[in-house]
């Protein structure tokens, strides 16, 4: 029988830790879990604390991400794909990310790996939105950070918050685009820049009259 990868147990702490909290992930339950003696987890990773923290952070919040163009195009298109993607991912680690906030006061060591995912999340959003606003597709006073902001709130609230007030919400599979509409419609979008108004012949000539 080929020997536990380093990936396998990383994968069982997860699970453990998304149905227990830190305190509650003991060794014993992910070596159970992952189908490996305790010896092996301290063996590989040293300590309980080592462990959970590289499965929290390379299992939950460390991802590969949707990319948003540096130009944007059919920014209605690129932000829904995104968010859906984003909305997807926060869905399925729910649980984790739950379990992380609940013990944060205790172990505020653990908001260092949580902030991960949302901070480079918000960093690709501002920029993006930046870039609307620059080029003429955004308002002026539109604020990228406000923007960013809301969009990401706007999907974190919905998924952890549907358990408990679904009516309140659009539906799921809905739920992505209508949070890009909104902010969208709050930006000012036009799917092509707003060109500066030019005066008529017949305004500059009676002007120069």
């Amino acid at each position: 029988m080929a020997p536990p990868t380093r990936d396998h147990l990383l994968d069982a702490a997860a699970r453990v830790f998304a149905e227990h909290g830190f305190r509650g992930a003991t060794t014993r339950l992910i070596a159970e879990k992952a189908g490996v003696n305790e010896v092996t987890l301290f063996r590989l990773f040293g300590s309980k604390d080592a462990l959970l923290g590289e499965a929290i952070r390379t299992r939950v919040y460390e991802r590969e991400m949707v990319l948003l163009p540096d130009e944007p195009g059919d920014a209605r298109a690129e932000l829904t794909a995104w968010a859906t993607a984003e909305y997807a991912h926060i869905s399925t680690h729910r649980s984790s990310i739950r379990q992380g906030m609940c013990e944060i006061g205790e172990r505020p060591e653990l908001s260092r790996c949580m902030a991960h995912g949302p901070k480079s999340a918000y960093a690709r959003l501002n920029r993006y939105f930046s870039r609307l606003i620059k080029v003429g597709r955004a308002t002026k006073d539109a604020n990228p950070l406000h923007a960013s902001a809301m969009l990401l709130g706007s999907l974190f609230a919905d998924v952890m918050g549907r358990d408990m007030m679904p009516e309140a919400l659009p539906p799921a599979r809905q739920a992505p685009a209508s949070y890009v509409e909104l902010i969208l419609r709050a930006v000012g979008y036009t799917a092509r820049p707003t060109a500066p108004r030019r005066r008529s012949a017949t305004a500059r000539t009676r002007r120069q009259a």
